[in-house]
């Protein structure tokens, strides 16, 4: 657990400086997790009780209409993840998350974490600076989703997250650019 706190800390750094007194007190709030491959960590109209960094791994989060599945985000290595919005409101969740590797890492209850919020400034800076850069990342996402071709939305993922052509199937990141499968695979083959 002591590499994956290492991690966590140096993403927590990256936003904010907690003192030791202060990064002990919130270290100690968060445990260890272990998922197998396509095991459901948050399901469809549940509250989501955690709130989750990812050591290993790959998490998919993803709603269905009409029984048809779409992708909306991946989580992995060295990132957070959860059903942010019922994590954060304590309400029942519109979307699901399922591990499409095995993975690993640690995560905070609710209950843990908002005490540490109204306790430690520093703690209620860094959640802060992490909503603003969720919202910022869905308001590119929502901009790209309405007003972008499927070509400029594929070449936005290549460009941004070139990795993740190596982590997830095709079929999730077709169903996330909001394109058909055979759409993806067209523009994959003409560039890569």
């Amino acid at each position: 657990m002591e590499e994956v706190l290492q991690q966590l800390e140096k993403k927590v750094r990256s936003l904010v400086q907690p003192n030791d007194q202060e990064w002990q007190a919130f270290t100690q709030k968060w445990r260890p997790f272990s998922f197998d491959k396509n095991h459901r960590v948050s399901n469809l109209g549940e509250v989501e009780p955690y709130f989750y960094f990812i050591s290993e791994g790959v998490i998919r989060g993803y709603f269905i209409k009409n029984g048809e599945e779409f992708n909306i985000g991946f989580s992995y290595h060295d990132e957070y993840s959860g059903v942010y919005d019922s994590f954060m409101l304590q309400k029942p969740s519109q979307y699901a998350l399922e591990t499409l590797t095995e993975t690993s890492g640690i995560r905070i209850k609710y209950r843990d974490l908002m005490p540490l919020f109204d306790q430690y400034k520093v703690f209620e800076r860094w959640g802060r600076l992490f909503n603003q850069s969720i919202l910022v990342g869905f308001g590119v996402f929502i901009q790209s989703i309405l007003a972008d071709s499927a070509e400029e939305r594929f070449n936005r993922l290549m460009d941004q997250s070139p990795h993740i052509f190596q982590l997830v199937p095709q079929k999730h990141l077709a169903s996330y650019l909001g394109m058909s499968a055979e759409t993806f695979s067209r523009m994959r083959k003409k560039t890569m």
